[in-house]
């Protein structure tokens, strides 16, 4: 278990548990929306950002993807098809919404807490409706996945992730994350 791909929506733990996974399994964590955005100016807060061409995106997948080792997490299908392809495991987080609306909202006012200047009002705004639609946006299409990234959303992961449904493994609830975290580490 050297190469993991993390999953989910918004406020679902993602970064959360990619972090606690390359360390345990000695590897580099790569944060997708790094990968997708890149700041605007050099001292801009994360929320100026400007998007990446899905060329670019799909060239940084594939290098990642080549790697020995690594945890990726996101929510992108289409241009991450690359680590998707390449993964010995894929961590579906899906959390029920109530849950993942939650953990937004804790997460802005700790950031803003701490000092942080990447969660304003307007991204916290956008982050939780992005968090509320996940699971009724409808299945997005190629040239919609590369038009906007909002076309992510549960029908379209499912969608993407059929290829590769052996190496998935869906975790609903925090109980079933540490289920798979224990197996994960045992194994890698």
């Amino acid at each position: 278990m050297r190469r993991v791909l993390v999953v989910g929506g918004p406020g679902s733990g993602k970064t959360t548990l990619a972090r606690t996974l390359a360390t345990a399994l000695g590897v580099p964590h790569h944060d997708l929306d790094r990968v997708a955005y890149r700041a605007g100016a050099p001292d801009a807060p994360f929320h100026d950002r400007v998007r990446v061409g899905d060329d670019v995106r799909r060239a940084s997948a594939a290098d990642i993807a080549a790697t020995e080792g690594w945890v990726a997490d996101g929510l992108y299908a289409g241009w991450t098809g690359p680590l998707r392809d390449a993964a010995d495991l894929i961590v579906w987080l899906d959390p029920p919404a109530r849950v993942a609306l939650c953990r937004v909202l804790r997460r802005a006012v700790a950031h803003r807490c701490r000092g942080g200047r990447d969660w304003d009002l307007r991204s916290v705004w956008r982050v939780a409706r992005g968090a509320r639609s996940y699971r009724s946006r409808p299945v997005g299409t190629a040239d919609e996945l590369r038009a906007r990234d909002s076309a992510n959303g549960s029908r379209t992961l499912a969608a993407f992730l059929r290829p590769a449904a052996d190496t998935v493994v869906r975790c609903g609830s925090a109980a079933e994350v540490r289920r798979a975290v224990g197996r994960i580490v045992s194994a890698g």
